[in-house]
């Protein structure tokens, strides 16, 4: 009977503290990310999938500090945060790049003439994506925005004004611009 007892509790506290990771795509998405040497965790606030004209194209997820559905919250803060993109099929750069541009031009607004010197070092450091690849877009406020291609960092640009815009591109909720609402609704939570 004691021995019963004990395996329930020890099954019950495993299942309480174990934080199964989310599954997009085929893509299992950590519930925790720790960005660079840093001791910070960011926790998964969401993950959507972007699509284009039906196909799946990647996994997108938002890791934060403290979840929440508020985009312009996550876009304003100057505070550790990431995006990720699982890429689920092969995409030229130039493609890559042109959607990034249509991107910039709506999240940067008044300030798209100002970051074009970080937009165009951002566009000119991307490559083909393959599928499986792993980019991740860091975000840290002493340092800047970092882009990863399957771990390996490619290039740091700019400021908080770069990354309201970057992030934007995801994440920005406007008449002009709607981007991809199943993507942003996904890595919002919503």
């Amino acid at each position: 009977m004691i021995r019963q007892l004990l395996l329930m509790a020890i099954i019950i506290t495993m299942t309480a503290t174990a934080a199964p990771a989310m599954e997009k795509g085929g893509i299992s998405v950590p519930d925790t990310f720790s960005p660079g040497d840093t001791e910070v965790q960011l926790v998964m606030n969401g993950a959507g999938i972007r699509k284009k004209i039906g196909f799946k194209v990647y996994v997108g997820s938002l890791y934060l500090q403290e979840k929440t559905t508020d985009s312009k919250e996550v876009i304003n803060v100057d505070e550790p945060m990431a995006i990720t993109m699982d890429w689920l099929r092969n995409v030229a750069k130039e493609k890559i790049a042109e959607t990034f541009s249509e991107g910039f031009k709506y999240s940067a607004g008044t300030d798209l003439d100002s970051l074009k010197p970080q937009i165009d070092m951002f566009l000119n450091s991307l490559k083909d994506a393959s599928k499986s690849d792993k980019w991740k877009l860091i975000y840290t406020p002493a340092l800047g925005t970092q882009l990863y291609f399957n771990d390996k960092l490619v290039v740091t640009i700019g400021d908080i004004a770069f990354k309201r815009a970057l992030f934007g591109i995801w994440l920005l909720e406007t008449d002009a611009f709607t981007g991809d609402e199943n993507l942003r609704d996904g890595m919002l939570g919503k």
